[in-house]
């Protein structure tokens, strides 16, 4: 959970919820969870000090299994998806709409001292509206170093994080690229403080086939 400010609008993206392992087993030397995935971010302007409405919200919920071995992992996740403008219709006189999603996605990834790589693929099977693109492939690395292993304030990891996500299939649909600090372990609970660059169509998806390019800065409270 955390928030997000636009360096180009007085705006905030905020998120909440989690994805939480609720079953673990080892078969065979792999380690395999089943877990629960129920999230939402929203699209918040900002009209005076703690005046602030909705504009749009995207839900999700839905379950994943992972399975790990040594360095290598991988995940299969299903979540639907439904996105709502709430409190204010938007810009360009838009008006809301029933968008809705059912997806799927599978990530392979490699984990090594202070790095991961991992690539993979989704598949949307049932979308409201119709005309979207059903496949993408993704990928992308995240790089950590530890700059303090016992940061004397909150005594704790201090990590410098960089991370970059492309979603492709013939043409780059999005970009990410992420960077900041940790007060926290890598991959585990902490505080993170980022700057965020992004270009590709809008994250909301009432606002589905609208170019995004832009930046901000926020922070984000792992668990």
């Amino acid at each position: 959970m955390g928030l997000m400010k636009y360096f180009d609008r007085n705006s905030l993206k905020v998120d909440i919820g989690n994805s939480v392992d609720l079953i673990e087993f080892n078969l065979s030397g792999v380690d395999f969870t089943i877990g629960a995935d129920f999230f939402a971010y929203t699209l918040v302007n900002n009209h005076g000090f703690l005046v602030l409405r909705v504009e749009a919200i995207d839900g999700f919920f839905g379950g994943n299994v992972s399975a790990s071995k040594d360095k290598f992992s991988a995940r299969f996740r299903i979540l639907h998806r439904s996105a709502h403008l709430v409190d204010e219709y938007g810009e360009l006189g838009r008006k809301p709409f029933p968008f809705t999603r059912e997806f799927s996605d599978f990530i392979f990834s490699f984990a090594g001292k202070n790095h991961r790589v991992y690539s993979g693929a989704s598949y949307v099977f049932r979308t409201k509206p119709t005309d979207v693109e059903r496949f993408y492939l993704q990928s992308g690395f995240e790089f950590f170093k530890v700059l303090s292993p016992n940061f004397t304030l909150l005594k704790t990891q201090l990590l410098f994080i960089v991370a970059f996500d492309l979603k492709f299939f013939g043409r780059v649909d999005a970009l990410n690229f992420t960077s900041g600090f940790k007060f926290g372990r890598w991959n585990s609970q902490g505080v993170f403080l980022y700057v965020v660059y992004y270009s590709g169509f809008d994250i909301y998806g009432q606002y589905f086939n609208l170019k995004r390019n832009f930046g901000g800065f926020g922070c984000l409270f792992e668990f």
